[in-house]
């Protein structure tokens, strides 16, 4: 099979892509969905339980010239993740990029952590990628792409962070095997592993990934820290990983396996 990179079109645009992005109403995963839409894809905006911001980035996506809808589904339910994927067919009429973003926080001492947690934690980081992935799959024309979402804890040995840690360390697992999966049909896999990043998640958390920090640090505390040991000297932001990942969405990226 011979393929040839067409000159028609630019090969950062995503003109005539669908993409679902799960948690894609906060945080980084919103900054996924406008690039994505800014370059021209189709986007479905997944959410778990909060419509209003969800509905906040379909209005940012279209004011920009692009197409979008909100779906609700609990990423960490397979059944609901299969009809994310269905209902997203049935509005788009297909899917080409898949960003399973969607994703929970812990910290927690080793001897505190209940099976309760443990399941939550890993029902949605871990349990719920590889079924969006399972998903992806099946429903991803071929030359589609799968981004999942890792961490830098998974690199990072902190203390009372092991739950979250290894749920995520367990996607860039899957990811390896999958790719053998899903290459014959022309998918690419990969895998994004932010590091400290602004988000409503790290201002509530951020201070925990701190030597010597309490919970009295505000978001500016935590984003001077940050900073300060950064080459750049400033905290990531949502777009930054978010045109990482269009670049992996986008024909440029079309090269590249995790």
């Amino acid at each position: 099979m011979t393929f040839t990179i067409r000159e028609s079109v630019p090969s950062s645009r995503l003109d005539g892509k669908v993409a679902i992005v799960t948690g894609g109403g906060r945080g980084i995963g919103r900054g996924i969905a406008v690039e994505l839409g800014k370059r021209g894809a189709s986007v479905v905006v997944n959410y778990s339980l909060s419509v209003k911001p969800a509905n906040e980035v379909v209005s940012e996506i279209m004011a920009q010239g692009a197409d979008a809808v909100a779906i609700q589904a609990d990423i960490s339910q397979p059944e609901q993740i299969t009809r994310l994927f269905e209902q997203a067919q049935e509005h788009f009429g297909g899917v080409d990029i898949v960003i399973s973003n969607a994703g929970m926080e812990h910290f927690g001492a080793v001897d505190q952590v209940t099976p309760k947690a443990f399941d939550e934690v890993f029902g949605l980081n871990t349990r719920g990628q590889f079924f969006v992935a399972q998903n992806a799959h099946r429903f991803l024309r071929p030359g589609g792409r799968l981004v999942l979402t890792s961490s830098i804890s998974a690199h990072v040995g902190m203390k009372e962070h092991a739950l979250y840690a290894g749920s995520k360390a367990a996607v860039e697992a899957f990811a390896r095997c999958l790719v053998r999966e899903f290459g014959p049909r022309r998918v690419t896999v990969n895998v994004v592993a932010p590091g400290g990043v602004d988000t409503d998640m790290a201002a509530e958390a951020g201070w925990k990934y701190i030597p010597g920090a309490d919970p009295s640090w505000t978001a500016a505390d935590i984003s001077r820290w940050v900073a300060a040991r950064n080459p750049l000297e400033r905290t990531g932001k949502p777009n930054d990983i978010a045109r990482v990942v269009a670049f992996l969405a986008s024909e440029d990226g079309g090269w590249i396996n995790v």
